[in-house]
C-alpha cells in the first residue's frame, strides 16, 4: 500500500498545506511575507520568484528570551531604560497566541504588520553541539496556506482585478518609510538573521495548482473590496485581509473536503446566544462540519497510508483557526458556530466594495449564506432544509440581533424599519 504525506494530500485536497500549528492568523501572516518580501515585486505574474526572510530574532528574543546575552543587548541598546521601553512596546505589537499556549516563547510570538519592517519569517535557535544557538529560518508555524493564497491572487485570470490588488497592497505601506515604529522595526530586524540572498520557496513552488474557481474569485474579490476602501486605516485593512483569509479556509474546508456530488454542510450560525434549539442546532452543524473533513481526509486519502498524528493536525486545523477567527465560541467544551465583532467587520468588508451599499438582506442571504453557507436568516433556513425541524421564527430573531451587530461595528445604516443598508456608504 501507497503512503502519502499529510501536506501532499492537504495541496490535493484544499489546494494549500493547512496543519494545526499554522491555524488562524498564520496563514495571513505568512501571505504578507510573500506580498512584501518577494525581489520580483507585488503578486509577479512570472511562476518562478524568490523571497528574502527575516527572522527577527533579536527583537522577540527581547521580548522573551531570558537567555539573549546582555552583550547582544548593549550592541543595540542604548541602555536599561530604552530595552524596558522596547521591551514593552514590542510586546504591544504581537500577534496574541492561542489560547490554552504554554508559557510564550520567542519562536511562537509573531509582530503583526502594522508596519513593513515588522514582517518576519518563522525561525529557530539550532544549538547542535555549540555554546551559542544558529538562528535557522523554518517553517513552523507558516506551513503553506499563505503561500497558496498568494498564488491565488497573483495567477488571478482578470487582470483588472489583479492589478488594483497590486496597487492596494502597495499603498498599504507608503509614506510610512520615515515613521518611528518603521525606524525603529528597521534598526532591530537588521540586527537578527536575515537571509543573506533571496531563496526560492519549495513550499510555494508546489502550491501552484490554483483552481481558478468561483471560490477562489470568493477571496479575490474579497480582498480586492477591503483595499477599495478609502476611509479606513491601512492597519483595519490590513487585519480584514488576514481575518478573511481565515475564514476563507473555513469555507474552502467545507466546500472542498467532500466528493462533488455530495451537498456539504451549512454552517448554522447563532446570533442570539438565547435560544437553545438554535444553539443545539449550531453545535450539531459545527460537529457535522468537522466530521464532514475527517470523512473528507479518508475519501481523499483513497486508501494510501498516512501517520494518524498527521491526519489529526490536518483536521485540528479546521477548529482552531474557527476559533481564532470568532466563527466558534470556544475552542474546547461545548462549541457552536458564532460570530465575534471582528469576524462581523471583516465579512462586511469583503461583502462590499467602497462607496456601495447592499440591502441587510441581500448581505444575509446572497452573500452569507449562496457565498459562504452561513444560515443565520429565516430564508436561508428555509432553503437549506432547517425549517423542517426549527421553527421559522427562531432564525428572524437571529437574523435581526445579527442586524444590531452589523449596527454596532459601524457597518450598518438604518434608514427605516423596512430599510436596512449595509456598507460604509459614502468615502472621500
Amino acid at each position: 500500500m501507497t503512503a502519502i504525506k499529510a501536506t501532499d494530500l492537504s495541496i490535493e485536497m484544499f489546494g494549500g498545506i493547512v496543519y494545526a500549528d499554522s491555524a488562524g492568523s498564520f496563514p495571513g501572516l505568512e501571505l504578507f511575507n510573500f506580498l512584501l518580501e518577494c525581489e520580483e515585486g507585488i503578486l509577479p505574474s512570472k511562476p518562478d520568484i524568490q523571497i528574502t526572510r527575516y527572522a527577527h530574532d533579536f527583537a522577540r528574543r527581547l521580548v522573551h528570551d531570558e537567555t539573549l546575552s546582555q552583550a547582544d543587548k548593549d550592541n543595540v541598546l542604548a541602555d536599561k531604560h530604552s530595552e524596558d521601553s522596547i521591551r514593552k512596546l514590542l510586546s504591544c505589537l504581537e500577534l496574541q497566541q492561542k489560547g490554552g499556549s504554554k508559557t510564550a516563547t520567542w519562536q511562537g510570538s509573531h509582530f503583526f504588520p502594522y508596519t513593513k519592517s515588522l514582517i518576519h519569517w518563522d525561525a529557530n535557535a539550532r544549538f547542535r553541539g555549540q555554546t551559542t544557538a544558529k538562528i535557522t529560518m523554518e517553517r513552523q508555524y507558516y506551513r503553506g496556506a499563505g503561500a497558496y493564497l498568494y498564488n491565488v491572487l497573483r495567477f488571478d485570470q482578470n487582470q483588472e482585478r489583479l492589478n488594483q490588488i497590486r496597487h492596494g497592497i502597495s499603498e498599504l505601506f507608503a509614506n510610512k518609510e520615515d515613521s518611528p515604529l518603521e525606524n525603529l522595526a528597521k534598526t532591530l530586524r537588521i540586527h537578527g538573521d536575515c537571509d543573506q540572498a533571496p531563496v526560492t520557496d519549495e513550499t510555494e513552488a508546489k502550491s501552484r495548482k490554483v483552481f481558478n474557481d468561483d471560490l477562489e474569485d470568493l477571496y479575490r474579490d474579497g480582498v480586492f473590496n477591503i483595499l477599495s476602501h478609502k476611509s479606513i486605516p491601512a492597519v483595519s485593512k490590513i487585519k480584514a485581509i488576514v481575518n478573511w483569509t481565515g475564514i476563507w479556509l473555513i469555507i474552502v474546508g467545507n466546500k472542498r473536503s467532500r466528493p462533488l456530488e455530495s451537498p456539504g454542510t451549512y454552517f448554522i450560525i447563532d446570533c442570539a446566544g438565547s435560544n437553545q434549539q438554535l444553539r443545539r442546532a449550531s453545535q450539531k452543524s459545527l460537529k457535522d462540519f468537522l466530521k464532514q473533513i475527517s470523512d473528507g481526509i479518508t475519501y481523499f486519502r483513497a486508501g494510501r497510508e498516512m501517520n494518524p498524528t498527521q491526519i489529526q493536525k490536518l483536521k485540528g486545523f479546521f477548529a482552531s483557526t474557527a476559533a481564532s477567527m470568532k466563527l466558534i465560541n470556544a475552542l474546547t467544551g461545548k462549541r457552536h458556530f458564532t460570530f465575534g465583532l471582528n469576524s462581523i467587520e471583516t465579512l462586511a468588508l469583503v461583502a462590499v466594495k467602497s462607496g456601495d451599499e447592499i440591502p441587510y438582506e441581500d448581505f444575509v442571504h446572497d452573500w452569507l449564506y449562496k457565498k459562504c453557507s452561513f444560515v443565520i436568516g429565516r430564508l436561508s433556513a428555509h432553503d437549506a432544509g432547517f425549517l423542517n425541524i426549527l421553527d421559522a421564527s427562531i432564525f428572524e430573531e437571529n437574523e435581526r440581533r445579527l442586524a444590531e451587530q452589523v449596527k454596532a461595528v459601524g457597518m450598518l445604516k438604518v434608514y427605516s424599519d423596512a430599510t436596512k443598508m449595509v456598507g460604509l456608504g459614502s468615502e472621500k
